[in-house]
């Protein structure tokens, strides 16, 4: 397999990883129509591509391991929505 190949192949795992973050913080978003996400947005995708590479790297590299992966990603997605959230309200401070 080429270099470039290999580049692509793992280009793939982190967007997938990033899109599989990114579920949490869509249905975060919808539910409080788009308030006090914003700074959530970021974190989500991120939180999701560490997730999903923190499975391959404990060992699970076979198909097991993906799906694995992507549940990671998914709930690491969630866990940086919440932060994302909770870290933009305490910025927006009591009140707002």
């Amino acid at each position: 397999m080429t270099v470039e190949a290999r580049a692509a192949f793992l280009a793939f795992f982190f967007v997938v990883w990033a899109l599989v973050g990114l579920v949490p913080w869509l249905g975060v978003a919808v539910c409080r129509r788009g308030r006090g996400v914003v700074l959530a947005l970021p974190l989500a995708p991120l939180a999701g591509c560490v997730g999903g590479v923190l499975v391959p790297l404990a060992g699970a590299d076979d198909a097991r391991g993906f799906l694995l992966s992507l549940a990671a990603a998914f709930v690491a997605g969630g866990a940086g929505t919440l932060a994302g959230v909770l870290l933009e309200e305490r910025l927006a401070g009591p009140g707002s």
